[in-house]
């Protein structure tokens, strides 16, 4: 072989070598992005179901007692700045991270039930609505309906929950509340 071929085949090993390189480091680079963009995407969800968790624990914690019944309008005992918003610190560090406001409880409808309808014997606490010696109880099936939008102020995620209920209560708790 010639000196001169000889020298040909180096430039040629070179410029291989550097398409090698420059194919390589786009590999890494999109490689970089995807793993970035599936970090932005977990990152997201995550702040969605935190968000998903609070509207559902501010709405158990509004179905834990009557006062949605008693109060629609004031549904917590410990609001957070405004009626029915709950604030919760999901990371511990005391601020406030998700705001949870719930709307006003709904009442669909209410059932007057039936003194026959009562189970006072497995349910003694149902014995209260018995009003003898009429057809009808003092109490009655209500249905509500809740609706929570929980809000993270860090993320900006937005998610709301609906959730109904029936209940079992007195018609004189429920009377301007509901339609008979």
């Amino acid at each position: 072989m010639s000196a001169h071929a000889f020298k040909n085949q180096r430039g040629v090993v070179m410029v291989i070598a550097m398409i090698m390189l420059i194919a390589i480091t786009l590999m890494v680079v999109t490689a970089s992005n995807i793993a970035q963009t599936n970090l932005r995407i977990v990152g997201n969800m995550e702040s969605r179901e935190q968000a998903r968790f609070a509207a559902i624990a501010a709405i158990e914690e509004a179905l834990s007692s009557s006062r949605f019944a008693d109060s629609p309008t004031s549904i917590f005992l410990n609001s957070c700045g405004v009626a029915n918003r709950k604030c919760y610190d999901s990371n511990g560090d005391g601020i406030f991270d998700i705001t949870v406001q719930v709307s006003t409880p709904t009442c669909v409808s209410v059932i007057p039930k039936k003194n026959v309808e009562l189970d006072v014997f497995n349910f003694p606490d149902q014995a209260t609505c018995h009003l003898p010696p009429g057809v009808y109880s003092m109490c009655a099936a209500s249905v509500w309906e809740f609706e929570a939008v929980a809000t993270d102020v860090v993320t900006g995620a937005e998610v709301t929950v609906r959730q109904g209920v029936s209940i079992l209560t007195t018609l004189n708790k429920i009377d301007t509340a509901c339609p008979v």
